[in-house]
């Protein structure tokens, strides 16, 4: 799409400046922000066809802001693309306040033209909105009028490639009112304004810019909920045939502090579910997911629902930026990755955010290795290796594109490549040993990894988990939603974060449900962990992270009954054993030989090749 915007530019001759571009920070770049990887829906236009005042038919050359045809409210332009490559250019006289509409008629009158349109400023040159396939390949743009003046609206066709005799197009201009109907009563555009409504109460309302908001409308409820309660909210709009995309946001009592949100739950309607701790009144949000466009009707739900035995969920850090990996210390410090803001966070005990690392770029997934140091994906490709002290260097630079890490109790490292679909096996101090073909594990993995009780590498390929035995992928369970990083307890019980639904599951080590779900508080949890003891013990404490919101949570400790599974923690070895025991003395013990063994040449002994490749390791972690 951006490719094909700017050939347009090009064709007319006009330089993109951007229109309205959101504050950091703001509700609107908060929505852009995590729309990053949102896709359209097909949904229906919602335009009342009428008969056109007058139809205009096109006058080439018109390619241009200064050769633009003339048009007016009410008419409908008619046109061909031809040849490739060609745009149309024309202009309307609007008004301040006028929800001004243009709407294509390409491929439901038969026409082959995949068109795309844009709409500039009185000046020629700003761009004010942008749309490719609004219902299916026909575009439309509706935009509130800021300020008096002649605009320009150019159709092009994808790419350019599809300009042909055949690619005609009819453009209907004119103006969308909003109804005013339902229980809102606007304005409701902020928390102090707010639409009160009941739970167990349904509201209807409106998605309608106004002239103070040009780019998009937003509706507050407020809702009074008891400490205990688990609120249960949906929005229905597509589901009744009404053009829009809607999202829901759920804000805390400060009416500033998003706790949830929610986009596309079922098709293009949103639900959210969320624990409340603290008696209040809640603020529920919804709008539209584009910012702009035609209003919609949607009803908003407030039901509650039976919370898991994992609620409440207790926040124990934010402000967290979009944190997606997610690893524990030997000292029982949180170490989160920020993909947004290229760095690894350390929470404490005492829940103390500091920055840990940063100069990784987009890092993803975090895990411990052999010598204590944090291993750190990153999506510019590589693994990042950090030094207690902070200080990171690239690691691992072989793979296409490395996507999640674990380590396994021999010190082995695992690593899914997304590049070429397999799962790749390096030594404790990252040489390559092997790489497993995951293709026939279907959907999109090799994703999110784990370590099993046995010591075997686990992956998600999207709604299943797969276990790798002796060369070969077992599936291990099937569910029906997205599931993340997930993590195991000594009994081999796999906790799994399913963001697409906004709760978390409970299998045992067969793939049969223990809890579903496991706990509803969490909005969009992306990646769980067991909690460690000052000493690097496992606890029986669950902690999980929420890129929507930006946070770390803790489940309710009374719902986790075994602790978690300890992974890999490094034995601390005095140099001057670990050479005398190769000349012969002892001081080791099997279990210390069998771990130099895994670090060094994995030939079954404890020989100088392990000492060597134990050297590299102390130098590493300044041991």
């Amino acid at each position: 799409m951006r490719i094909a915007i700017l050939a347009v530019f090009a064709l007319i001759g006009a330089t993109p400046v951007l229109a309205q571009t959101p504050r950091a920070g703001s509700w609107q770049d908060a929505v852009r922000r995590l729309r990053d990887a949102h896709v359209g829906h097909p949904i229906r236009s919602g335009r009342v066809a009428a008969s056109p005042a007058a139809i205009i038919a096109e006058s080439e050359p018109n390619d241009s802001i200064r050769t633009a045809d003339s048009i007016a409210l009410g008419d409908q332009a008619v046109g061909v693309l031809n040849p490739a490559r060609d745009v149309d250019v024309w202009f309307v006289d609007l008004t301040e306040g006028q929800l001004f509409s243009v709407d294509v008629d390409a491929q439901v009158l038969g026409s082959p033209l995949d068109a795309q349109l844009v709409l500039f400023a009185p000046d020629g040159r700003t761009v004010l909105a942008f749309n490719d396939d609004f219902n299916d390949l026909d575009s439309r743009i509706s935009f509130r009028v800021p300020a008096s003046g002649r605009y320009f609206v150019a159709i092009g066709s994808f790419g350019g490639n599809t300009g042909s005799p055949l690619a005609r197009y009819a453009l209907n201009f004119g103006t969308v009112t909003c109804s005013g109907l339902g229980t809102e009563r606007e304005p409701n555009d902020s928390p102090a304004t707010a639409t009160r409504i009941a739970i167990g109460d349904s509201g209807t309302g409106e998605i309608c810019p106004v002239v103070e908001r040009p780019t998009g409308d937003v509706d507050y409820w407020a809702i009074t909920a008891q400490a205990g309660t688990t609120l249960d909210l949906a929005v229905d709009a597509a589901s009744f045939g009404f053009v829009g995309d809607p999202i829901l946001a759920l804000y805390a009592p400060d009416g500033t502090t998003r706790l949830a949100f929610n986009n596309d739950f079922i098709g293009s309607d949103s639900r959210l579910q969320f624990s409340i701790t603290t008696t209040g009144t809640y603020y529920a949000t919804v709008a539209n997911v584009l910012g702009f466009g035609d209003p919609f009707r949607y009803t908003l739900h407030v039901g509650t629902i039976v919370p898991g035995p994992g609620d409440p969920i207790t926040v124990r850090a934010e402000n967290l930026g979009i944190p997606l990996g997610l690893a524990v210390g030997n000292t029982g410090d949180v170490f989160v990755s920020d993909v947004s803001g290229g760095r690894v966070l350390r929470i404490s005990a005492e829940n103390r955010v500091t920055t840990f690392a940063t100069g990784i770029p987009s890092p993803v997934s975090v895990a411990f290795d052999a010598s204590g140091q944090l291993l750190v994906t990153s999506l510019a490709g590589g693994v990042y290796r950090v030094t207690p002290q902070g200080q990171a260097t690239r690691f691992i630079t072989d793979g296409i594109f490395p996507f999640w890490i674990a380590v396994a109790p021999d010190g082995r490292i695992w690593i899914t490549d997304l590049g070429n679909r397999s799962v790749r096996r390096y030594s404790a101090t990252g040489q390559f040993e092997t790489s497993f073909d995951a293709i026939g594990i279907g959907q999109s993995g090799p994703g999110p990894l784990a370590i099993g009780p046995s010591g075997e590498p686990y992956v998600s390929n999207g709604t299943e988990i797969w276990r790798l035995r002796n060369g070969r992928f077992e599936r291990v369970l099937a569910g029906q939603s997205l599931i993340w990083a997930f993590a195991f307890d000594v009994a081999g019980n796999i906790y799994a974060p399913l963001p697409t639904a906004g709760t978390l599951k409970l299998f045992d080590s067969t793939g049969v449900v223990l809890a579903d779900p496991f706990a509803v508080g969490p909005d969009a949890p992306q990646a769980v962990a067991f909690g460690r003891d000052a000493t690097g013990a496992t606890l029986a404490r669950v902690f999980a992270i929420d890129p929507q919101v930006g946070r770390l949570f803790e489940i309710n400790p009374a719902a986790v009954r075994q602790r978690g599974l300890p992974g890999y923690v490094a034995p601390s070895l005095a140099l001057d054993v670990v050479v005398a025991a190769l000349l012969g003395a002892g001081g080791l013990s099997l279990a210390d030989r069998q771990y130099l063994d895994a670090v060094g040449n994995h030939n079954g002994h404890y020989d100088v090749g392990d000492l060597r490749a134990y050297l590299r390791v102390l130098q590493g972690s300044n041991r």
